[in-house]
């Protein structure tokens, strides 16, 4: 605020219509029709026009001062300067402001002749007209329910079409190849915070007024398969975004209303979560493509790969049905975060025991390697040269003793997702004469190490630019994996350049892309399907 004089001037001035000016406006005639009126004020001279309006009225305000400068100030009803609106403003300004009871505006010419000002009141909006636009729902239940309560209705119903129907509410869309899907939950008091779903970060629900429905709708592929979570009334405090985020831990748990769980038989609702697969969404090789569901099972049994150093992994060993170690087509897969890939989300033995009862694999034998905890995972995954080596050597030859097997490079495959989709690629690359072939699932080939400076080229591709081996790579993302914050590489887009460096290059790559995230949803069927691609009879 400039510390220039006012004077402050009875006005004679009246607006014929609208909102009133003046000492002679009465309550009456407040409107929200634009007004205008043409001021004349000599050379430093100022005029001041008090509002009638309804406390907290918005204004929007435009002056015309075309020969000299002007100020406009907001003041109080104690004479108090509350706000510099314009200051020497020629032209035709526009302002925007809140009027409360007793507030008037100081005009002041501050030119050197006298000047006419228009005034024009464009917009005026009382506090009762200040709802907003009404709420729109991309979910057309939504919609009527939303009109149901505004007239007084209640949301029992709705609930119970839900535990009917299950959750979440899938509806037709207008858009060719999608679905309408609502994410529901009821009765939290703060917050609901959806972990997974069909988008690429956590989203928070919003509430339908004040009932107890909390919601968010997407379009999503009618070709999705997702897992997600609730995390309600999640604890927001005093700390980092990162500490904020992952505190939805606390209360992440189960949709009650999903009719598909995972984990079902986990201890309680913290320790499940809940799938959604859209009306198309694609077969799952060994999963429901049987025609033997009750396929004989493999064996499964555990063992320790060990160094003199005492760097030891726990690895699991898959043997199919009927296991012959002789058998010249066997293909050995080495699997990263094995403890996952064994669970009903990835049931990667029951679902390769099915493929190979039905002769659609070879005998595939797995060994399926602990990560130790998730510490150990990052510094092992990571591109880490003395871990690759480990693996490759040393770690095979007990792998191999343990199977009673000695295939060639050209059976072998390494598999892993996420950071272990980052290290198949990594070790596949620095020892191809070991492994063949890579399965490659959402790997995070954002990482980059310290200090590297690629110019945009994520590392994985920059390491693959420079030196291309003959192994056959077999790479998947999934379409919600794009980055979470803008500016930021994601998986699908470093998959994807990773993929066509390699095309150009002529080499052996194959490239799926799933409607789903981060998730062993995909994964277990992405491996099947790159198994099949790699060694499918």
């Amino acid at each position: 605020m400039n510390s220039k004089p006012y004077q402050a001037v009875i006005p004679t001035l009246l607006l014929s219509a609208g909102i009133g000016f003046g000492a002679s406006a009465s309550a009456d005639n407040l409107g929200s029709v634009p007004d205008s009126q043409i001021l004349q004020i000599a050379a430093g001279e100022s005029q001041a026009l008090y509002s009638q309006a309804a406390a907290g009225t918005y204004l929007r305000v435009r002056l015309h001062s075309e020969t000299q400068p002007i100020d406009l100030t907001l003041v109080d009803a104690d004479g108090t300067p509350l706000r510099q609106l314009l200051d020497n403003a020629l032209g035709a300004p526009q302002i925007h402001v809140i009027v409360q009871d007793g507030d008037y505006f100081m005009i002041r010419n501050e030119g050197s002749e006298a000047t006419q000002i228009t005034w024009d009141i464009e917009r005026s909006v009382s506090p009762e007209e200040m709802s907003g636009p009404a709420p729109s729902f991309l979910s057309p239940t939504l919609t009527r329910l939303n009109d149901q309560i505004a007239e007084g209705g209640g949301t029992e119903a709705f609930w119970a079409d839900r535990a009917r129907d299950g959750t979440p509410m899938i509806e037709p869309s207008s858009r060719d190849g999608y679905v309408i899907a609502t994410f529901l939950w009821r009765g939290a008091q703060h917050n609901v915070r959806l972990w997974g779903g069909p988008t690429y970060d956590h989203t928070w629900l919003t509430r339908l007024g004040q009932s107890d429905v909390w919601y968010a709708s997407f379009e999503m592929p009618v070709t999705a398969r997702l897992s997600y979570g609730f995390a309600p009334d999640v604890p927001q405090f005093e700390g980092s975004a990162r500490e904020n985020r992952v505190a939805l831990l606390a209360t992440l748990q189960a949709d009650p209303l999903n009719k598909h769980p995972i984990f079902s038989q986990a201890p309680d609702r913290f320790a499940q979560r809940s799938m959604v697969e859209g009306p198309e969404a694609p077969v799952q090789p060994g999963l429901r493509d049987v025609t033997d569901p009750n396929a004989p099972a493999g064996a499964i049994r555990s063992a320790v790969l060990t160094t003199p150093e005492g760097v030891n992994r726990r690895v699991d060993y898959y043997t199919p049905a009927n296991f012959d170690p002789d058998r010249s087509d066997t293909v050995l897969l080495v699997l990263f975060d094995g403890p996952n890939y064994q669970t009903d989300r990835a049931p990667i033995p029951r679902m390769l025991d099915r493929l190979i009862a039905e002769g659609r694999l070879p005998q595939v034998v797995v060994a399926l390697i602990d990560p130790v905890d998730g510490d150990q995972r990052g510094v092992d995954l990571t591109c880490n040269p003395e871990f690759a080596d480990l693996l490759a050597g040393d770690w095979m030859t007990q792998i191999e003793i343990a199977l009673g097997i000695a295939p060639d490079a050209a059976q072998r495959v390494l598999a892993g997702s996420s950071y272990g989709g980052l290290a198949t690629a990594y070790i596949a690359h620095r020892h191809p004469d070991v492994f063949g072939n890579g399965i490659v699932l959402s790997g995070s080939f954002w990482w980059a190490p310290e200090g590297y400076d690629g110019q945009g080229r994520p590392y994985m591709s920059q390491l693959w630019m420079d030196n291309a081996p003959e192994v056959r790579l077999w790479m998947s993302a999934g379409l919600y994996e794009t980055g979470r914050i803008p500016g930021t590489v994601s998986i699908l887009e470093t998959t994807r350049h990773l993929r066509d460096i390699l095309t150009v290059q002529g080499k052996d790559v194959t490239y799926r892309e799933y409607a789903g995230g981060h998730d062993y949803l995909v994964w277990r069927g992405a491996l099947t399907e790159g198994l099949l691609d790699l060694f499918g009879q």
